[in-house]
């Protein structure tokens, strides 16, 4: 996963999975591709019953559906881009480094990016981490905010 970044935002992003015979690359205002095809976020606007690539849902999530998840957080968040996947969140702090190629991909696809809070994302900064990430096709992002609301400020002031 490696990304070129240009005054706080990703502009080149490539994202290899060899394993699954997999390049993903985007390029700012260029789009997405995934080896070779162009990529494209769903048109989700309902929450319940977003694809999440997770182990297990909270209860309180329990009314999203389950896909496949892979053991990396930017895989998951290029299934966004792919319309694999309707949404991806993380509720802790992490680095930029891990998330800047997937957050290209999937921004060049139409996805709605930001972090755990709902704030734009920033990469480059003096201190690299962000408090969580969330990921997801344009028309549920402000409820997936608003669902993580409480969670993200108690956790991001642990």
């Amino acid at each position: 996963s490696v990304a070129l970044v240009d005054r706080g935002h990703p502009a080149i992003a490539v994202l290899d999975a060899p394993a699954r015979g997999e390049r993903w690359r985007a390029v700012a205002a260029q789009g997405a591709s995934r080896n070779g095809a162009a990529l494209r976020v769903g048109d989700r606007v309902e929450l319940g019953g977003a694809r999440a690539p997770v182990d297990a849902l909270p209860k309180a999530d329990r009314d999203l559906a389950i896909v496949h998840k892979p053991n990396s957080i930017a895989l998951r968040i290029a299934m966004v881009a792919a319309d694999e996947a309707d949404l991806v969140a993380t509720l802790r702090w992490g680095s930029e480094w891990d998330i800047a190629a997937a957050v290209l991909i999937a921004s060049e696809a139409g996805a709605a990016v930001s972090d755990a809070l709902g704030n734009p994302l920033a990469f480059n900064k003096p201190d690299p981490r962000a408090f969580g990430v969330l990921v997801s096709t344009p028309g549920i992002h402000a409820a997936a905010i608003d669902r993580l609301a409480d969670r993200a400020h108690a956790l991001s002031r642990a």
